[in-house]
């Protein structure tokens, strides 16, 4: 815990400002919400904060320059992207927002095989038979909705939908949009009449972005801008996934998500709101790149445990659904039971490919679901995130990952503990944040929600903190900070597993830097 000052750097035009915290952060006076009038959130999706330059995102840089860099900036593990969505959409961690993986295995909501969290027939699916409650807490955008404040929606990837995801009437003046269709469902099909068609995956005259971004800027915002606003891109993610972290593919792609931010922009000055509004793009992961497949399935077969990745009738005692995520696995043994969950963990512990193991009881040499904020009712039994090295790829970007069978990509995955997956980018600038600053203070993706809403001047229970460190007036201090480390290990026949899992808690918020294991002596 901060018994004693601590100091944190921010660095500002060529100087250092540093702040002395005796128990708490000195800030300016406290308003009852932020000056903007508008908050527009732009998600890069996987972008890696190590290809913001000067060449390679001018917009991005030039904001960074009025605005605020949050360098130490995490997403929720897993580092997926549905998972860090409901994040950014609720400021909850994953097990109290129910999303925990991109893949999941719900049983109530298909017995026989995995679902896809972002898929409009899961979410349909999910809130019957929750009672609406798909996701466990309420979004941002509802929050916002049912405070009288306008918003708009628009993704050019479906995971877009998890921040606004009810049906409406076409007269609905708050919209969604996620690639290729929309909430309600004319907007869309206006849209095409003007645009086009939205266009196929890959396509590069016009993107998919530069598609959406046109959409919100003429469409959603043609009668003035929201209150609160998203606009998700599926770049680099793509792009990184096909080929590579640093290809020249993927630093197009990211170019081309610079050109769009630029867009968002210049609307907002024409309209004459530029300065009435807060602007946080945030990546919702990081990016390694894949240096060896393994399909885990298969892997289990072999060494005689019945596993499955679609039940062809109704499963049964002792089977295991194996649900890949790429950079991590998810277990859900029938029955839950605990002598072949057991077998299973020490079997992984044995495995060159593991990194991380957890399970829901505390087990030797493992960590529990709740010391990495992933306990959710709906989580397997068992979880692994893979393993990784400081290695670098043939462009010269670090961070190599073993990865398992996925079907979206051959080159690039994230969704581990890597550190490269477990740090994400986030600027922003506006009314309400300081200029020309860099903060090495923690922060994370569901603390997105809570600064969002303090500025518009809502409330509603989340987990995440107000980013107090870099805005001009905010109602939260800082009152603690540590740095901390768990390690594990276990007696597995003639080796020792060992694993480890970095983090820092901030208020009381858990950021999770990095976690990796090993076979290894005692």
């Amino acid at each position: 815990m901060l018994h004693y000052m601590h100091r944190i750097l921010l660095k500002t035009s060529g100087c250092v400002l540093l702040l002395l915290l005796f128990g708490g952060l000195v800030t300016p006076v406290v308003h009852a919400a932020g000056q903007a009038k508008h908050v527009v959130v732009v998600v890069w999706d996987g972008m890696r904060p190590d290809f913001v330059s000067p060449e390679n995102t001018p917009n991005l840089w030039k904001l960074a320059a009025d605005g605020v860099t949050f360098a130490n900036h995490h997403p929720v593990y897993l580092s997926a992207t549905e998972v860090n969505a409901t994040a950014i959409a609720t400021g909850g961690y994953p097990g109290n927002s129910g999303v925990i993986a991109n893949k999941e295995y719900r049983p109530e909501i298909d017995v026989r095989k995995m679902i896809h969290m972002e898929s409009v027939d899961s979410i349909r699916k999910g809130d019957e038979v929750t009672g609406g409650h798909y996701i466990h807490m309420k979004t941002t955008i509802e929050a916002l909705q049912q405070a009288g404040l306008t918003t708009a929606v628009a993704g050019s990837k479906p995971v877009a939908v998890l921040h606004d995801r009810y049906e409406r009437p076409e007269t609905a003046k708050n919209r969604t949009f996620f690639a290729g269709n929309s909430l309600p469902k004319g907007f869309s099909s206006e849209r095409v009449r003007i645009q086009g068609a939205f266009p196929s995956e890959g396509a590069t005259s016009p993107t998919r972005n530069d598609w959406t971004t046109r959409a919100l800027i003429e469409g959603m915002w043609k009668d003035g801008v929201p209150a609160y606003t998203v606009l998700w891109m599926n770049e680099p993610d793509w792009s990184q996934h096909k080929s590579g972290p640093g290809s020249p593919m993927a630093m197009a792609a990211i170019k081309n998500a610079d050109e769009n931010l630029g867009r968002v922009l210049a609307a907002l000055k024409e309209k004459g709101e530029l300065e009435r509004t807060d602007i946080m793009l945030v990546s919702d992961h990081g990016f390694s790149t894949i240096g060896e497949r393994i399909n885990l399935a298969e892997s289990l077969k072999k060494g005689g445990f019945k596993t499955l990745t679609e039940f062809k009738g109704n499963p049964e005692k002792d089977e295991i659904m194996v649900v890949s995520n790429g950079g991590s696995y998810l277990f859900y043994v029938i029955g839950h039971d605990k002598g072949t969950i057991c077998q299973l963990v020490e079997y992984l512990q044995k495995q060159a490919y593991s990194g991380v193991v957890f399970t829901r009881n505390p087990m030797p040499g493992t960590f529990t679901f709740a010391q990495a904020r992933l306990d959710s009712p709906t989580a397997p039994d068992v979880l692994l995130s893979m393993h990784w090295t400081d290695e670098t790829n043939s462009f010269g970007t670090k961070g190599m990952l073993t990865s398992g069978v996925y079907d979206y990509g051959d080159r690039g995955m994230h969704v581990s503990l890597s550190k490269y997956d477990m740090h994400n980018t986030l600027i922003a600038a506006g009314p309400d944040f300081r200029r020309g600053v860099v903060s090495q203070l923690p922060s994370g993706n569901m603390d997105i929600a809570p600064t969002a809403l303090w500025i518009l001047g809502v409330k509603k229970p989340m987990d995440g903190r107000v980013l107090s460190e870099g805005m001009i007036g905010s109602a939260a201090k800082l009152k603690s900070y540590e740095p901390r480390r768990l390690e594990a290990s276990a007696k597995v026949g003639e080796t020792t597993w060992h694993q480890y899992l970095n983090f820092t808690e901030v208020n009381g918020e858990t950021y999770l830097d990095e976690g990796n294991g090993w076979v290894g002596s005692n």
